[in-house]
């Protein structure tokens, strides 16, 4: 992480000057050297950009990601979940429904997604799926019996998680004053709203 931050805040400071420098040579036609202060306040700035949710939007693995999740949102049916199981090379059709099977979980009614008469059993796809380097995806079926199938699907889910590359110190654990850099995540249940109906 310290690699990060060695090589990070020469960029940022880097990249204020060449802004400076292009608004006094460009805009302004002066021949003034650009002022460190400037610099420095530019750098502060950008870094503060950088962590700012807004700049996410400038990110194009963001849209795709926002994409993907967004199909939480379409009614529940085949088409949906085809779509879904397209960014595993999928469909309904190919689906391996005995290896899926073997793998099915009785929720317990304490689980957020249990839902009696309707969500009693769930598959967790087949295990993460990196997408690309900043998304992982996995697809969760539910179904109200023990035996899934391609007809008695209650809903399917898409969850995903997108790395922002955005880190901040935290504490190693709760008995530790050791600090680490963690690295900030997105689920689709932070940009969108699964549509279980």
């Amino acid at each position: 992480m310290l690699f990060v931050i060695i090589f990070f805040l020469p960029i940022v400071f880097t990249l204020s000057y060449f802004i400076w420098w292009l608004i006094y040579r460009k805009a302004f036609k002066s021949q003034k050297k650009v002022s460190k202060i400037l610099v420095f306040i530019g750098g502060i700035g950008l870094i503060t950009f950088y962590y700012t949710p807004y700049s996410y939007y400038l990110e194009p693995s963001y849209h795709e990601f926002k994409k993907m999740c967004k199909l939480n949102e379409l009614p529940n049916n085949e088409e949906k979940y085809n779509k879904i199981l397209s960014y595993f090379g999928l469909s309904l059709d190919t689906l391996d429904w005995e290896e899926l099977n073997g793998r099915v979980e009785k929720l317990e009614d304490t689980n957020g997604w249990y839902e009696k008469g309707k969500n009693e059993y769930k598959i967790d796809g087949f295990g993460w799926n990196k997408y690309n380097n900043r998304i992982e995806i996995l697809f969760i079926i539910f179904s109200n019996e023990s035996r899934i199938n391609r007809y008695n699907i209650s809903f399917m889910y898409l969850s995903g998680i997108w790395q922002t590359r955005r880190y901040h110190l935290e504490q190693e654990s709760m008995a530790s004053y050791n600090l680490e850099w963690m690295e900030e995540e997105l689920g689709c249940a932070d940009i969108v709203k699964e549509n279980e109906e």
